[in-house]
């Protein structure tokens, strides 16, 4: 007979339900995440006018910082320009202020205060914009550098955490009202410090990483108000239900979110409990195809959707945000197309100004939900996926399988070479501890694993026992779960869960 491997399913650890105390009073605020408006010659009028026309309320814009000029306003004539014409419009402005390039990300003390000083600045230049986004994809080499120490350890989130703790204390002084939000996270990372291209770190690492800096800093008071994150499909062709893999997060995966932010802060100064945590969606986006259209120069660099099908997708998008009572703000990026398509192609607008059908299709929902979800969530289809909704009753989090419904644990055989072994597979990176006994004697492994799964070899003399595994998450050691199967040699019996928790 073949030797057998017995796959332990404990998926176990995935995800939790920060859950909301009571449905929420309204959805949240959308908009755009759009930089033409500063850079038109009308000061974004006729963007703005578009807004206006789809319901949108709410555009995002980058304030860079030029470390070699560390007290001059960047642009600040397009942003004297642009801003008076967002207010007549009743547009909020949001600004995310962030290094003009990686290598000028501040990582030194002096740095830190004269980057947070010009944060001050800039808002005390602007008195109308009272929301402000610290950083942009700093788990991401394009934007902040260095991500990793010499070693291949985390460097960036420690760095960040400074960062936030100076612009948080320094803008709350200036204006208590300020909404101070960190830190506009990459939907993606490799976490490999040796990667041939684009070293980076999953956006559940950093949160881990950024907590544990905070923690060890001694720091009793707020790094933040509102979480910023982005949400780009990880291939542009992705459906929206597809999300990531963890430990990545996608638009569907703000449980993931929530649960890392949770694991990171929770009983310390930076408030996360599910009745105070708020999040931020400034970035999201799906290319669409410009093959047949005039006005775009160069050839497109990723696989592109129909005008259709970008269609359906920020229809979804919209009842998606707004069935998640946490989500503030949801804003797309762009309103209007890049020309030059190694750019973004993205917009409800063509590059000549024509609406798409994403246009209609936006604001066609947006006022459905303003009118119909009324922050209630109806929003359809979401609400069978259960990866961004969560259950209105509890008032503590409350922890739950990976995938959302619940699968039980499961114990199959086959064929391998190598004799008998265990499988663990959870929904999230785990240690573990395996008590093996064959009624006589106990052995115990353990280890740990960077992926989903582990394969522990049963030890000799063993392999008509019993196996129990215990299993606790990378990122909070504090939630476990439990597993036991049974070993036969010559078959296999059914798992089950323990000491859920």
């Amino acid at each position: 007979m073949l030797p057998a491997v017995k796959l332990v399913a404990a998926a176990l650890l995935g995800v939790v339900a920060l859950a909301w105390t009571g449905a929420a009073a309204a959805g949240p605020q959308f908009g755009f995440a759009e930089d033409a408006t500063k850079y038109s010659d009308d000061g974004g009028d006729k963007l703005y006018a578009e807004m206006n026309k789809l319901g949108a309320t709410v555009n995002r814009v980058a304030v860079f910082w030029n470390a070699d000029e560390p007290t001059t306003i960047q642009e600040q004539g397009f942003l004297d320009r642009m801003v008076p014409v967002a207010a007549l419009h009743g547009i909020q402005l949001v600004f995310a202020i962030y290094p003009k390039r990686a290598l000028m990300a501040p990582t030194t003390p002096s740095a830190v205060d004269a980057f947070c000083s010009y944060a001050v600045e800039v808002m005390q230049r602007y008195p109308s914009v009272r929301k402000v986004v610290i950083g942009n994809e700093p788990n991401q080499p394009r934007f902040w550098q260095p991500l990793f120490n010499p070693d291949g350890s985390l460097a960036s989130p420690a760095a960040v955490e400074a960062v936030l703790a100076s612009c948080y204390d320094k803008l709350k002084a200036f204006d208590p009202t300020i909404d101070v939000i960190g830190v506009g996270l990459s939907p993606r990372g490799n976490d490999d410090p040796h990667a041939p291209s684009n070293a980076s770190i999953s956006p559940v690492r950093f949160i881990a990483a950024l907590g544990k800096a905070y923690r060890a800093s001694g720091r009793t008071a707020p790094l933040f108000d509102e979480w910023s994150w982005h949400c780009y499909p990880n291939a542009n062709t992705d459906a929206v239900e597809t999300g990531y893999p963890w430990p990545d997060t996608g638009c569907v995966n703000a449980a993931r979110v929530k649960l890392a932010l949770w694991d990171a802060f929770q009983d310390t100064g930076q408030p996360v409990t599910p009745d105070v945590l708020k999040m931020f969606v400034d970035e999201v986006g799906w290319q669409v195809d410009t093959r047949r259209l005039p006005g775009y120069v160069s050839a497109e660099n990723v696989a592109t959707v129909s005008e259709s099908q970008q269609a359906s997708d920020y229809a979804k998008l919209v009842h998606l945000a707004d069935c998640e009572p946490t989500v503030t703000d949801f804003n797309i990026f762009h309103e209007i197309d890049e020309a030059n398509r190694t750019g973004f192609q993205s917009g409800v607008l063509r590059a000549d100004f024509t609406e798409r059908p994403a246009a209609s299709a936006f604001g066609g929902s947006l006022q459905q939900a303003i009118v119909g979800d009324g922050g209630g969530c109806i929003g359809g289809a979401w609400a069978a996926l259960g990866s961004f909704l969560y259950p209105t009753t509890a008032v503590v989090p409350v922890y739950k399988t990976f995938p959302y419904r619940n699968p039980q644990p499961y114990v199959v055989r086959v064929p391998a070479p190598g004799g008998e072994a265990v499988r663990l597979q959870a929904g999230e990176a785990f240690t573990y501890s395996i008590t093996f006994t064959n009624g006589l004697w106990t052995t115990t492994v353990t280890g740990a694993t960077r992926t989903l799964t582990a394969t522990v070899s049963v030890p000799a003399g063993f392999a008509y026992g019993s196996a129990t595994a215990a299993l606790a998450a990378e990122t909070n050691p504090a939630r476990t779960a439990t597993a036991v199967v049974t070993l036969h040699a010559s078959g296999l019996s059914p798992s089950r869960r323990e000491g859920i928790k």
